[in-house]
């Protein structure tokens, strides 16, 4: 049986659970794989498909009845955030494990006509990974978009950050862009895929 600082958050009793809103939500839970903060606000994940992981914000949620996965191949998913750094947000992300190297620019612009918008992407290497970033303001929200490329195998996710702008937000998202971006920027940073040849703890 396992003791108390090896379980799950999801084995573990719900009241002996961080009290933010990534463990309240028994779908968000399953997929944290401990209660100890990877840094500050954060908890590890763990996607569906075992191909990637990331540092989970403490005030996110994911929304059960929109998530989608096909084994190993797809994964699909939002994440509605609520924090004190960027108000309201609403994170979207998809893997894709067939996305290559050899086909970057095509898939590059498949992403941007996802999202509507033309993007100057910016790479940001990483061991074993690049991260290809862009923004774009709009009226109503600031929208984060990075497109993250597995250098050692195949496979890519894609991931939209968008910051609500909205009314009595304005103000503060337009004060607080900077910063915001740079948050939005090192959170991003932390999604990492797995590599299947370590042994990896599931």
């Amino acid at each position: 049986m396992a003791s108390e600082k090896t379980k799950k958050p999801s084995e573990m009793n719900p009241e002996d659970l961080p009290d933010v809103r990534a463990f309240q939500d028994e779908f968000t839970r399953d997929f944290l794989q401990s209660t100890e903060e990877t840094r500050s606000g954060y908890y590890p994940f763990l996607s569906g498909t075992g191909k990637y992981k990331m540092d989970f914000p403490q005030g996110g949620m994911i929304g059960e009845r929109a998530y989608a996965r096909k084994e190993k191949v797809h994964e699909g998913y939002p994440i509605h955030l609520k924090n004190n750094v960027v108000g309201g947000a609403m994170i979207t992300i998809f893997y894709f494990s067939y996305d290559s190297t050899d086909e970057l620019d095509m898939n590059l612009e498949s992403f941007s006509a996802r999202i509507g918008k033309d993007i100057n992407y910016k790479k940001i290497a990483g061991d074993g990974q690049s991260l290809y970033y862009g923004n774009i303001d709009q009226n109503e929200s600031h929208t984060y978009a990075g497109y993250i490329l597995n250098e050692k195998a195949d496979g890519a996710l894609e991931v939209v950050y968008q910051i609500d702008c909205m009314q009595e937000q304005k103000e503060k998202c337009n004060k607080n862009k900077a910063k915001n971006e740079k948050y939005v920027l090192d959170w991003m940073k932390s999604i990492r895929f797995i590599d299947e040849n370590k042994e990896v703890n599931k």
